[in-house]
């Protein structure tokens, strides 16, 4: 994605950022008016959007015209001549392939075999990322909220609280899940016992906390033996069984 352009035909400068023919007949003839006339009627966006991650790739500079809300929304010029409106403004929320320009590992992990439906248009980019919201954390663009409370506006039954926590949680459901896609059922990060041994390993192995699973792994995996099925935490037993 090309994100810093000097003049030159808008046809050929959208077509140089990516944008699909469908949205180019869109924006047939729009220009670039500069993120100062959004504000006008997207006060609260615009402001959110100064202490973005998404501000910090726009370099203002002289002869620069895709900077700031152009940069994901298109030229604007069509949009403020009908005084809002919709079909003459990009909108991420309704086409991920905007987000896709900048994020091109994102949509190879969505071709994993498991995955959010995004690319299937069940979800969107914007289902668990606020685009304008503040970024505090370095693995996310979910906001101040953090990466389980998203998980949570969706995946309720996980939540808890629990009267016996499993201490993952707490770190974040990707230390278990690649949120994306994964090659791995569930999403995880390994498959099988694998992943509850990137924790649960110790000097003694195959001992597990007291008992010797020697027998056990090899069986199926950890949550699906019909031993630890409340991986997220359970109010019946402090080992997770039930």
């Amino acid at each position: 994605m090309i994100l810093f352009l000097l003049p030159i035909p808008l046809a050929s400068a959208m077509k140089d950022e990516g944008f699909s023919p469908l949205q180019m007949e869109a924006l047939k003839g729009a220009k670039y008016v500069g993120s100062e006339s959004c504000g006008a009627c997207h006060e609260k966006e615009v402001k959110e959007f100064q202490t973005s991650t998404h501000a910090r790739v726009s370099v203002p500079g002289e002869g620069m015209q895709i900077q700031d809300c152009e940069m994901c929304h298109g030229p604007a010029g069509l949009h403020m001549d009908a005084g809002g409106g919709k079909g003459n403004i990009l909108n991420p929320t309704k086409d991920v392939e905007t987000c896709f320009q900048c994020h091109t590992d994102k949509k190879m992990e969505f071709s994993q075999p498991f995955h959010h439906p995004v690319l299937e248009g069940k979800m969107n980019c914007t289902s668990c990322h606020s685009a304008h919201g503040t970024d505090v954390r370095a693995w996310s663009a979910t906001t101040l909220k953090g990466v389980n409370e998203t998980c949570f506006d969706c995946h309720k039954e996980q939540r808890g609280p629990f009267v016996f926590e499993h201490e993952a949680v707490r770190e974040g459901c990707m230390t278990c899940h690649q949120v994306h896609g994964s090659m791995h059922s569930k999403m995880l990060v390994a498959r099988d016992n694998n992943l509850c041994l990137r924790c649960h390993t110790q000097m003694n192995f195959p001992v597990i906390g007291k008992q010797s699973h020697a027998g056990r792994l090899p069986q199926a995996t950890c949550f699906t033996a019909g031993c630890h099925t409340a991986v997220h935490g359970s109010n019946f037993d402090d080992h997770l069984r039930y």
